[in-house]
C-alpha cells in the first residue's frame, strides 16, 4: 500500500508503479513490463497466467513444473508419471528400429542444383525442372524470368549473354 500519498509498488521490482503504466493480476500490482513468466521470462497477458509460490507462469511453464507428469511434458499430460520402470515389453510399445531417412522415389530434382523440387516452387523452362532461383544465366549467373531465357548447348543464358558469346559477330 503506498504511504503518504505515493505510487503503489510493483510484485516484482519494488519500484513505484505510475496509472499509465499499472497492471493489475494475481492479487498485485505490476509494471506491465515486469509481468513476465517466472521460468522462460515470457511477458504475461493478464487473466492467461498460472501462479504457484505467488510467483506468475505462463500455462506452458507451469504445466511442464508443476502440472501432472507424463505424456506431453505436463501440459498436456494424459497420465501419472510412476517412480518404478516397468521394463516389459508392452504390447503397444514400437519395436520397429526403422531408418533414419526417408526416400520418397520419384520427386522431381532440380536441373540446376540436383534438389528436390516441390510444387510451390517449381519452374519448367526449356522442358527442364528448376527451383525459381536456380533459373540463372551460365555466363553471368543473373536470375532470370523464364521468358528471358535463351538456350545453347543445353544451357540456359540471358539475351545479352548470348548475344555476346553466340550471336552474330561483326566482320571488319
Amino acid at each position: 500500500m503506498p504511504r503518504f500519498g505515493g505510487a503503489p509498488k510493483c510484485a516484482k521490482c519494488e519500484k513505484s508503479v505510475y496509472m499509465a503504466e499499472e497492471l493489475k493480476a494475481l492479487s498485485k500490482i505490476w509494471h506491465k513490463t515486469c509481468f513476465k513468466c517466472t521460468h522462460c521470462n515470457k511477458v504475461l497477458t493478464p487473466g492467461r497466467e498460472a501462479e504457484h509460490d505467488d510467483k506468475p507462469y505462463c500455462k506452458n511453464c507451469y504445466g511442464k513444473h508443476y502440472g501432472p507428469k507424463g505424456v506431453g511434458g505436463g501440459a498436456t499430460a494424459g497420465c501419472l508419471a510412476t517412480t518404478t520402470e516397468d521394463n516389459a515389453v508392452s504390447k503397444f510399445k514400437n519395436t520397429h528400429e526403422g531408418t533414419k531417412k526417408v526416400v520418397i522415389e520419384g520427386q522431381d530434382k532440380c536441373y540446376t542444383c540436383g534438389k528436390t523440387v516441390y510444387a510451390a516452387e517449381k519452374l519448367i523452362v526449356l522442358n527442364k525442372i528448376f527451383h525459381k532461383p536456380c533459373v540463372k544465366c551460365k555466363g553471368c549467373e543473373k536470375t532470370m524470368a523464364p521468358g528471358d531465357v535463351l538456350e545453347h548447348e543445353n544451357e540456359i543464358y540471358c539475351k545479352s549473354c548470348y548475344a555476346r558469346d553466340f550471336g552474330p559477330h561483326g566482320k571488319v
